[in-house]
């Protein structure tokens, strides 16, 4: 996907930023964020800030957007503050502070899961807002008598992707990219950290003994497990085949979850 660089924006968008952050100083493109227009990190008179922004005339790229800008005052103690967000000239800008950190690592082993796993155990004590949508909104692949078992009213992010998840230099991780948010049940963000964690190569015995080190697993009962990995299952197999490894690993993954609880269930657990 090309990106919009910080000089093409139309002076009416950089004017409008500008006088919201008290200038910018510099830029430095940032090629992160499939949904978005605009991606950089800027030197500001408010400080170093992370800009993202959508043209209006892309319905689903605004929509995420004006999620994210939603959202963002609920959960500062786990993400980037927002510190603006201007519209202009067939524009949504929004302005984060900037997290200097790299991309999670997922891989067995990896120090960063405990950090990962305290984000989620930090974001399962966080009180959700009126959200209308729910997870099983989303679930059109699932069993109809599944969708009981992923509703609730915890927040979820449901994009725990690696690429989401910024670790800092003294080991602190911080959530991105709200734009999926939606509420449901408390475990929902547990489960979708172990698909990630199959996807990045434990074996969904490892990924579930992981999870099982936090508090909100242990409301998880069996049955909820083996509906997810249907669900997921189901969902990665409608895909049509992807050139990126990150989602025909995936894809592979939940097969094999969705596999180990079909043969636990089998087995009697």
């Amino acid at each position: 996907m090309t990106k919009t660089l910080w000089y093409e924006l139309p002076r009416e968008v950089r004017g409008a930023v500008q006088r919201e952050v008290g200038g910018v100083a510099g830029v430095e493109e940032v090629s992160d964020g499939l949904n978005s227009d605009l991606t950089l990190a800027a030197e500001t008179g408010a400080g170093r800030l992370f800009i993202k922004g959508s043209k209006l005339d892309d319905d689903l790229k605004t929509r995420q957007l004006r999620r994210e800008i939603s959202i963002s005052p609920y959960v500062t103690h786990l993400s980037p503050a927002m510190r603006f967000h201007v519209e202009a000239a067939g524009w949504l800008v929004v302005g984060f502070d900037h997290v200097d950190g790299r991309r999670a690592d997922y891989s067995p082993l990896s120090p960063d899961i405990p950090l990962v796993l305290d984000l989620l155990d930090r974001l399962s004590e966080t009180p959700c807002p009126d959200i209308p949508l729910r997870v099983s909104d989303r679930s059109a692949h699932a069993r109809p008598e599944d969708l009981h078992r992923f509703d609730g009213e915890a927040l979820a992010h449901s994009d725990l992707n690696p690429g989401n998840v910024r670790i800092t230099a003294d080991g602190r991780a911080y959530l991105l990219d709200w734009a999926r948010y939606v509420r449901g049940a408390a475990w929902s963000d547990a489960a979708a950290f172990a698909m990630c964690l199959m996807t990045c190569g434990h074996t969904p015995s490892d990924a579930e003994d992981i999870l099982a080190a936090l508090p909100v697993w242990k409301t998880v009962a069996p049955g909820d497990l083996d509906a997810m990995a249907y669900y997921q299952s189901a969902i990665r197999t409608s895909w049509r085949p992807r050139l990126d490894p990150w989602t025909n690993a995936s894809v592979a993954a939940a097969r094999r979850w969705h596999d180990y609880r079909t043969d636990l269930a089998a087995g009697g657990r």
